[in-house]
């Protein structure tokens, strides 16, 4: 039963994380291709709740291969993670996103 929990959770967020990326691949060739930049970059912390070795390599690597985020840097207690995203208008909206890739991840780690 174990073996099916984690074979779903990694179908599951392997949907999920290419919803996501494809998602973000639209939005950033449709800002390249307008004649105005709709980006406004920034930087955000979000906590971590993740303690793994393996899922906050896993999480950090995820974040910077969606385009529009990079991971900057992950602080030394492993408490935090500081992000550079290249649109920051709604951060709530994009705090609650990076939450929940690190949920799933959290799962696939576990």
């Amino acid at each position: 039963m174990r073996v099916l929990k984690k074979i779903y959770a990694a179908l599951d967020f392997l949907v999920f994380y290419l919803v996501k990326l494809i998602s973000a691949n639209l939005q950033i060739a449709y800002d390249i291709l307008t004649p105005r930049m709709h980006t406004s970059p920034g930087f955000i912390r979000i906590p971590l709740h993740i303690r793994s070795d393996t899922g906050l390599l896993l999480f950090s690597n995820l974040l910077s291969m969606t385009p529009g985020t990079l991971t900057m840097d992950i602080d030394s207690e492993r408490r935090s993670i500081l992000v550079h995203v290249l649109y920051s208008e709604d951060e709530q909206k994009i705090r609650s996103e990076i939450q929940l890739i690190q949920e799933k991840v959290k799962r696939l780690s576990r």
